[in-house]
């Protein structure tokens, strides 16, 4: 096989005296020196001419075979990139199903500037409950009770009240309240009213 590359070769000078014995292989009563030299020229120009073309042919089969292997590592990374991505989404739709709270999205919300009502955890409770809530527990004086509640009682403990049908059960103490001191809504004053529909629609 030919390794160095033909269109770079230089025809040699065939009236030298190395090419002396094919001279005479041509020349008889017609063929002079001169003219066998010219056809040996010719010949090696006819010669070089088809080695340059398979040359160029083998350079591009080989072009090809590498353009060929370069696609074809290519796609087998693609491939194993694409299996890693699915790999690991798949672990992170795991990992997201067994800590929600961990990938739970954050609301996109201004601080605060002003002070942060907070009503009684008995109030939010009715509230994620979708229950009937007085408006009470978001006035001025609701907030200020459940503050000073908030304080003095343990979210966890129990206390033992006595049910309706007439059974003793353990309910958080946060959940208990003095019925006496809550104003009926029907019973508010219009500024009570006022702060109340409010802050309970900013809590809902």
């Amino acid at each position: 096989m030919q390794t160095d590359d033909p269109s770079l070769a230089v025809r040699p000078d065939f009236s030298s005296e190395e090419f002396a014995d094919a001279r005479l292989q041509l020349t008889n009563d017609t063929v002079n020196e001169d003219q066998a030299a010219r056809i040996l020229g010719t010949l090696w120009d006819i010669q070089n001419t088809k080695d340059v073309q398979r040359w160029n042919a083998r350079k591009e089969e080989e072009a090809q075979i590498a353009r060929d292997l370069a696609d074809q590592v290519a796609a087998e990374l693609a491939q194993k990139q694409r299996r890693l991505r699915d790999e690991e989404d798949a672990a992170l739709a795991e990992e997201r199903k067994k800590n929600k709270a961990k990938y739970a999205p954050v609301p996109d919300v201004e601080v605060p500037h002003g002070p942060v009502n907070i009503p009684a955890p008995y109030a939010t409770r009715k509230l994620k409950k979708g229950e009937y809530c007085e408006l009470y527990f978001f006035t001025n004086a609701g907030l200020a009770e459940a503050d000073s509640h908030s304080a003095s009682v343990d979210d966890e403990a129990l206390t033992l009240l006595k049910s309706d049908n007439g059974q003793h059960v353990w309910i958080p103490a946060s959940n208990t309240r003095d019925k006496s001191a809550v104003i009926k809504d029907e019973d508010l004053t219009w500024e009570q009213f006022g702060e109340a529909t409010v802050r309970m629609l900013s809590a809902m």
